[in-house]
């Protein structure tokens, strides 16, 4: 079977256009052979990119505590979040309401963004990074029409969880007039 996938692959490969499809047929001797494994999809996985990605969204994080290495109160405080992501309904059952957002803020590099890739890891929940200057748009409405979409998304996709970078450069610097 690998002989014959490898066989096809250098077909697809070698075609200057994706006229692949119509030249190339299976035969009844080959389809016999052929069986499909999970692991076929597995590896079939890494080599497509989901369309959330190209536009900036991603998958689960692979950033896990054990990346971002102490902060142990952090973590105490961000376990009630993660409960609650992964089982909604025990805290639901028990009257326990997550609340909507929290605000990590610090000093550029100081782990805020691997700290909420930490969280979305160990949640199971996709992450939205969102750079501030990314939403800024010309005219107005379209900024909040980008924001609409983006949360529009995010519940397609949940859980989830969105993390706004860079928030500084959307409001302006107060105390600092004149």
């Amino acid at each position: 079977m690998k002989r014959i996938i490898n066989k096809r692959r250098a077909q697809y490969c070698s075609e200057v256009k994706v006229k692949w499809w119509k030249q190339l047929s299976w035969d009844a001797g080959e389809m016999e052979s052929v069986h499909v494994t999970m692991n076929d999809f597995e590896e079939a996985t890494k080599l497509v990119q989901p369309s959330l990605r190209r536009e900036g969204f991603s998958s689960i994080p692979d950033v896990t505590w054990d990346n971002v290495g102490g902060l142990y109160s952090l973590r105490k405080e961000f376990h009630r979040y993660i409960r609650c992501i992964k089982s909604p309904e025990d805290c639901d059952l028990f009257g326990v309401r997550m609340q909507d957002g929290f605000l990590l803020f610090g000093p550029p590099g100081c782990g805020k963004t691997l700290i909420a890739k930490a969280v979305a890891h160990e949640a199971g929940a996709n992450f939205i990074h969102i750079k501030g200057p990314d939403i800024l748009k010309k005219y107005v409405g379209d900024s909040e029409s980008e924001i609409r979409k983006i949360f529009n998304r995010a519940r397609t996709n949940a859980p989830c969880i969105v993390f706004f970078d860079e928030v500084d450069s959307l409001t302006t610097k107060r105390g600092k007039e004149g």
